[in-house]
Protein backbone atom coordinates (compact mmCIF):
# COMPACT_ATOMS: atom_id res chain seq x y z
CA UNK A 1 0.00 0.00 0.00
CA UNK A 2 1.49 3.61 -1.02
CA UNK A 3 1.56 6.31 1.30
CA UNK A 4 -1.23 8.40 0.10
CA UNK A 5 -3.69 5.68 0.53
CA UNK A 6 -2.45 4.82 4.50
CA UNK A 7 -2.83 8.85 4.77
CA UNK A 8 -6.27 8.84 3.58
CA UNK A 9 -7.23 5.44 5.19
CA UNK A 10 -6.51 6.62 8.36
CA UNK A 11 -8.41 9.74 7.74
CA UNK A 12 -11.59 7.85 6.75
CA UNK A 13 -11.47 5.73 9.80
CA UNK A 14 -10.64 8.89 11.97
CA UNK A 15 -13.76 9.77 14.54
CA UNK A 16 -13.22 13.18 12.65
CA UNK A 17 -14.44 11.91 9.53
CA UNK A 18 -17.09 10.00 11.30
CA UNK A 19 -18.73 13.01 12.93
CA UNK A 20 -18.41 15.53 9.41
CA UNK A 21 -19.70 12.59 7.39
CA UNK A 22 -22.84 12.57 9.47
CA UNK A 23 -23.42 16.07 9.87
CA UNK A 24 -23.73 16.24 5.96
CA UNK A 25 -26.03 13.02 5.86
CA UNK A 26 -28.24 14.65 8.35
CA UNK A 27 -27.97 18.08 7.20
CA UNK A 28 -29.51 16.82 3.83
CA UNK A 29 -31.51 14.28 5.31
CA UNK A 30 -29.83 11.43 4.02
CA UNK A 31 -31.00 12.37 -0.18
CA UNK A 32 -28.75 12.48 -2.49
CA UNK A 33 -27.81 16.07 -3.78
CA UNK A 34 -27.24 15.38 -7.04
CA UNK A 35 -30.61 13.16 -8.19
CA UNK A 36 -32.47 12.71 -4.97
CA UNK A 37 -32.08 9.19 -4.14
CA UNK A 38 -31.11 7.77 -1.13
CA UNK A 39 -27.70 9.34 -0.27
CA UNK A 40 -24.93 6.69 1.01
CA UNK A 41 -21.38 8.61 -0.24
CA UNK A 42 -20.40 11.37 1.27
CA UNK A 43 -18.01 13.08 -1.62
CA UNK A 44 -15.38 15.58 -1.40
CA UNK A 45 -15.55 18.39 -4.19
CA UNK A 46 -11.85 19.63 -3.83
CA UNK A 47 -10.63 15.48 -3.71
CA UNK A 48 -8.46 14.48 -0.99
CA UNK A 49 -4.94 14.08 -1.16
CA UNK A 50 -2.07 13.31 1.35
CA UNK A 51 -0.87 17.05 0.81
CA UNK A 52 -4.60 18.30 1.75
CA UNK A 53 -6.18 15.61 4.38
CA UNK A 54 -5.14 17.22 6.94
CA UNK A 55 -6.38 20.68 6.02
CA UNK A 56 -9.93 20.71 7.79
CA UNK A 57 -11.09 23.50 5.01
CA UNK A 58 -10.98 21.30 3.20
CA UNK A 59 -11.46 17.17 4.43
CA UNK A 60 -14.22 18.24 7.22
CA UNK A 61 -15.75 21.29 5.67
CA UNK A 62 -19.28 20.58 4.94
CA UNK A 63 -19.13 23.01 2.06
CA UNK A 64 -16.57 20.61 0.42
CA UNK A 65 -18.68 17.65 0.96
CA UNK A 66 -22.00 16.08 -1.27
CA UNK A 67 -23.89 13.31 -0.29
CA UNK A 68 -24.60 11.27 -3.09
CA UNK A 69 -26.15 7.79 -3.86
CA UNK A 70 -23.48 5.30 -5.26
CA UNK A 71 -24.21 5.61 -9.14
CA UNK A 72 -24.13 10.07 -8.76
CA UNK A 73 -20.81 8.81 -6.87
CA UNK A 74 -19.13 6.46 -9.03
CA UNK A 75 -20.03 9.24 -12.39
CA UNK A 76 -18.35 12.10 -10.33
CA UNK A 77 -14.86 9.45 -10.00
CA UNK A 78 -15.37 8.30 -14.14
CA UNK A 79 -16.63 4.74 -12.70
Amino acid sequence: MVKQDITINRFYRSDTWKIARAIKIASVCGVCEKCGAIGTEVHHIIHLTPENVSDPSISTNQENLMLLCNECHNKEHGR
